[in-house]
């Protein structure tokens, strides 16, 4: 129980955290979208999408690697956060010289590729904070990575507001996310100094070494991951306009939101996995059932209302001049259906499985490159909707398959069966009440959980002791 209370804080105050960060976000993506437009959306989705693919090189799955392995030893901080730091720094002076490189063969427009060096200097910014941010995770003390992220997006979203009302222009917009970013840094220096380790430069050439020798799996994992969910981005701005690029950025950006909530649980929980893994097998049997459980009952609703109410979504936020965005986002929504894989993911990594996750995630995205080559040139952002969700279709139910055989446990199927009822039953209740002229946040926040919960309830998908355990 102090675990799973653990587990909870830190769950809850990341969650806070996020849905503070999601609310100004949304706020903030509202006003911007109709600033610049579906053409300024594209171009700051081609410069993130790039920057983010490059950002793997500086990353290299070293955060990874210190929670699971600071988790298990709290002594090796310091020695692992300067060692780490500087191989971030060395790695960062590569990353921009391989931007610089490739903004001039690409030969991107002079605005594109000024938003594509700040955005680049405001995450190797961030990918040196996310040193410091592995230490507090490997504690477990999420309240403070929770709490900087959230400081960091007022100020972000404040300023950038700020400059909209003042008809500030794309570029200075984007420069207000670096100098967030650099505000996050000297932020979380401080905390660490403060409550974890004194920052001291201890080289350790040795440790380097076996430092990136480890992390090879986890980067391999990152550098897949991050291409995965980018390279429809980047291809789909080779063949058609940046107003179809911002169109898709808009779809996509929201399912990004919604992959928040898992990604925050999945944050808390892997150091307790590695624990686990090294302590209780039967443990670790608890607590991957437990975070399979509760992530396949909120990604089947997920991925139901946003089908359902995706076009009313998309002018809800963006406004006029998105509607195209809404089929892309009901077809990208089906990421959502299988969220459980977080749960998949964060097992195999904390238990040594990353080579294994990381060959069948390199073969969806073989499998999502081939299918957006030959979608996108002719569908535009449905081909690039389609190849983005390819690979999860595939893929999804071997690796739940492995992991459940790899702890001797059965698949659920009876609750999967009550989650995909109750998900369709609530799907319906809401296309009803709004063709009602109901309204769509009453529909979304009160109509939809209320009958979802009661469906759940009378099918025994969760029990009274469900509740007492999240009580």
């Amino acid at each position: 129980m102090s675990t799973a209370k653990t587990v909870i804080k830190n769950t809850t105050i990341l969650l806070v955290g996020r849905f503070l960060s999601i609310g100004l976000g949304i706020v903030y993506v509202a006003a911007l979208a109709r600033y610049i437009h579906a053409a300024g959306m594209g171009k700051i989705a081609i410069a993130t999408s790039l920057v983010s693919i490059l950002n793997l090189i500086i990353n290299f799955g070293l955060s990874q690697l210190i929670v699971r392995d600071v988790a298990g030893d709290k002594t090796k901080a310091g020695v692992y956060f300067s060692n780490t730091l500087v191989l971030r720094g060395l790695l960062s002076i590569v990353f921009g010289i391989i931007i610089v490189g490739i903004t001039r063969i690409i030969e991107y427009p002079y605005d594109i590729t000024l938003i594509i060096y700040i955005y680049g200097f405001a995450y190797v910014l961030d990918t040196l904070t996310d040193v410091a941010f592995s230490i507090f995770n490997a504690f477990e003390k999420m309240e403070y990575p929770a709490a900087i992220q959230t400081g960091r997006d007022i100020a972000n979203v404040v300023l950038s507001l700020l400059a909209i009302y003042l008809h500030a222009n794309l570029i200075m917009i984007v420069f207000i996310s670096a100098v967030a970013c650099l505000l996050k840094l000297l932020a979380s220096l401080v905390i660490l100094r403060w409550r974890f380790v004194r920052p001291r430069l201890q080289i350790d050439p040795q440790l380097c070494r076996r430092l990136l020798v480890a992390a090879i799996p986890f980067a391999t994992l990152g550098i897949i991951s991050i291409i995965d969910r980018q390279i429809d981005v980047v291809l789909l701005s080779f063949y058609h306009s940046e107003e179809e690029v911002g169109w898709f950025s808009a779809a996509n950006t929201l399912i990004t939101y919604l992959l928040l909530v898992p990604g925050v649980f999945m944050q808390a929980i892997f150091p307790v996995f590695a624990k686990f893994h090294t302590y209780s097998r039967e443990t670790l049997q608890q607590a991957y059932g437990t975070s399979f459980k509760y992530l396949l009952l909120l990604g089947f609703p997920l991925c139901v209302g946003t089908i359902v109410t995706a076009d009313r979504i998309i002018t809800l936020v963006y406004g006029p001049g998105f509607e195209n965005a809404a089929s892309a986002l009901r077809i990208l929504s089906f990421t959502l259906f299988w969220i459980f894989g977080y749960a998949n993911g964060t097992l195999l990594n904390a238990t040594g499985g990353q080579s294994f996750l990381a060959t069948v995630e390199g073969l969806g995205l073989i499998l999502n490159i081939i299918i957006a080559l030959v979608l996108i040139p002719k569908f535009s952002l449905i081909g690039a909707s389609i190849a983005a969700i390819v690979s999860g279709v595939v893929f999804f139910s071997p690796i739940t398959i492995v992991c459940h055989r790899r702890l001797e446990m059965r698949l659920p199927f009876p609750l999967i069966l009550k989650c995909l009822v109750s998900s369709i039953c609530m799907g319906i209740a809401v296309s009803l009440s709004l063709r009602a002229s109901i309204n769509l946040l009453f529909s979304i926040f009160v109509i939809a959980p209320i009958v979802y919960g009661v469906l759940l309830l009378a099918s025994r998908a969760i029990i009274f002791d469900d509740i007492i355990m999240l009580a």
